[in-house]
């Protein structure tokens, strides 16, 4: 595409943190040089005080920390583009990575949104994901995490991208709306792939959009307990807001028994934060269930794709490594 036939690009980059990830970040985007460019910072109450205050980008500062959801949507809502990119505070675009990524939509109408390949800053070589897909349990597995990049040179759909640099079309996010504020954070982005597959969108991945991701980064400065509620309690609502009703009359079951066995397993293991956190995961859903059930009513009226024919593109076998890799964590 030349700088011409170039569409308006937003990039909003929540951050909590500011600091050496974020300005990094910022120089590798002002670097790119892309034409019609508007940055948007949601600052979620960063103790750095002067955060990017060299940046040519707006600034929308929240007294508290609203989360990764809630600042995405702020930021998304205060922006003008025609496309929409999410990118992590914690993220390096190597060059020309945000043309390969608007090139990749442009040339895939049917594609909704997409994920670039992300790859880990401290070891390029090697992928942080290439997508993630659904699995019988209702649990994610995420394509080609720790293998190697060139094992995914080409691009190609997948179920759910990663909010690290995820790119969306503004008419898409008017369709089917923006991120869900009651996630907080964690499972954000797989509850908006999943709308937009139901909306007739499909989600891709970008293989020569390479994106550098400081895994963890922004993860850590949260305890395990607080990742592991979100996670847990994100992912119970996404099914039910998603799924058809004869599927997720035998997911939920079988995903909730999964995680009480896991709830079991840490706690056998002394890890009873982790164990406690799953259950307040399934409590919230259950005193939230009135909430989860309206928003589901307005998400399947919408629905374009049946489960008939959209779970042979989204599904993948259920790896156990996934499983016992939760279970690892209580070692």
């Amino acid at each position: 595409m030349t700088d011409e036939s170039l569409p308006s690009l937003s990039v909003v980059i929540p951050t909590s943190r500011g600091g050496a990830d974020l300005e990094r970040c910022l120089a590798s985007l002002a670097a790119e040089g892309y034409p019609e460019l508007e940055g948007v910072v949601v600052d979620n109450a960063s103790p750095d005080g002067t955060l990017a205050g060299s940046a040519d980008v707006r600034i929308l500062r929240n007294e508290e920390n609203r989360g990764f959801a809630a600042a995405s949507n702020q930021g998304i809502e205060g922006s003008t583009g025609e496309l929409v990119l999410l990118l992590n505070d914690d993220t390096e675009l190597e060059p020309g990575a945000l043309r390969a990524l608007v090139g990749a939509l442009g040339r895939r109408p049917s594609w909704g949104a997409c994920q670039a390949k992300l790859l880990l800053m401290d070891d390029p070589k090697l992928l942080d994901t290439a997508g993630s897909f659904l699995t019988t349990t209702g649990f994610l597995v995420h394509r080609g995490a720790y293998e190697p990049e060139e094992r995914f040179t080409s691009s190609d759909e997948i179920f759910a991208a990663k909010g690290a640099a995820l790119l969306v079309r503004r008419s898409v996010i008017d369709d089917v709306g923006a991120f869900d504020p009651d996630f907080f954070a964690y499972l954000e982005e797989t509850d908006l792939c999943w709308r937009v597959w139901l909306a007739g969108s499909e989600v891709g991945f970008a293989a020569e959009a390479r994106v550098l991701h400081k895994l963890g980064a922004t993860a850590s400065a949260f305890p395990s307990a607080f990742v592991q509620f979100h996670s847990f309690k994100n992912r119970i609502c996404t099914l039910v807001k998603n799924l058809g009703a004869a599927r997720l009359a035998w997911v939920l079951p079988y995903h909730l028994a999964l995680c009480f066995c896991l709830a079991a397993w840490y706690a056998l293991r002394g890890r009873v934060s982790l164990a406690f956190a799953i259950l307040r995961a399934v409590a919230w859903n259950v005193t939230h269930l009135r909430d989860t059930l309206r928003k589901r009513r307005r998400v399947q009226r919408r629905r374009r794709v049946s489960d008939r024919a959209l779970m042979p593109r989204i599904l993948r076998p259920t790896p156990m490594r996934a499983l016992v890799g939760y279970a690892r964590r209580a070692g």
